[in-house]
């Protein structure tokens, strides 16, 4: 009888079904095997293989292992059943391939953002990326608008984020290079930051920034070490007294 019969690893390699699955099949009772071998090795007939292929179909337009449990019991399905599923299906297919979109999206901004580059700051390359995706989930709705400055799909966003890169990969060479903090270079470097800050603020709109009560667990990456923080800290207190 066992040479007309499938191992479980034939009927693995046949049918794209993992090993696992099938032996969770069997463990919930959805796909008994006809027969075992000696050891407890299980037996696969054309008829188990019929089976899981309409667990397979069923499967694939989202119904769930209970419900083709009690499918499998009746050689007809219902028409509405069948059609509220498979609308269920594209729904949810509809929504992956919209975050595919957006990540493919959110792929090409940072592609854009470090060109130029030949070699990218680990630490704050993560930093961009985090933020991005941080953004990207808590202000949706903005940053759908066309004109919001939240819009990755924004030329003028992504000149900004640019920008803003730009001048924290100089920053990095700053310190690398042992400026001093009360140097010219760096009141210079304090005054570009300041002004794209500013730039930055006036784009963001009061409605924008009063919605963002979402942000209780904000973007606990740093693009900076220490000797940065501690270097921006002296850089703007001696630009505050060189002001005052």
């Amino acid at each position: 009888m066992s040479g007309s019969m499938l191992t479980i690893g034939q009927l693995a390699k046949r049918t794209g079904v993992s090993i696992r699955t099938l032996r969770y099949y069997d463990k919930i009772g959805l796909l008994i095997p006809t027969d075992y071998k000696e050891g407890g090795h299980r037996l696969y007939s054309h008829e188990d293989l019929m089976i899981l292929q309409k667990i397979q179909s069923l499967k694939f337009i989202g119904f769930s292992l209970k419900d083709i449990a009690n499918l499998l019991e009746s050689p007809y399905i219902n028409e509405q059943q069948l059609k509220n599923s498979i609308a269920f299906k594209k729904k949810e297919l509809i929504a992956e391939q919209e975050r595919i979109r957006e990540t493919i999206e959110q792929l090409n901004h940072m592609n854009t953002i470090i060109s130029g580059y030949e070699e990218i700051d680990v630490k704050l390359f993560c930093f961009i990326i985090h933020s991005i995706i941080f953004e990207e989930e808590n202000l949706n709705e903005y940053s759908q608008a066309k004109g919001s400055i939240h819009n990755f799909r924004n030329e003028e966003r992504v000149k900004l984020d640019k920008e803003y890169f730009s001048l924290f990969m100089d920053f990095k060479k700053i310190i690398a290079n042992g400026t001093n903090p009360e140097s010219k270079e760096a009141l210079k470097y304090i005054k570009q930051l300041m002004a794209l800050y500013n730039q930055t603020l006036s784009k963001i709109e009061t409605v924008e920034i009063k919605s963002t009560h979402q942000f209780d667990q904000p973007n606990i990456l740093n693009p900076f070490t220490e000797e940065e923080i501690t270097f921006l800290k002296n850089a703007f207190s001696h630009m505050s007294k060189v002001q005052e």
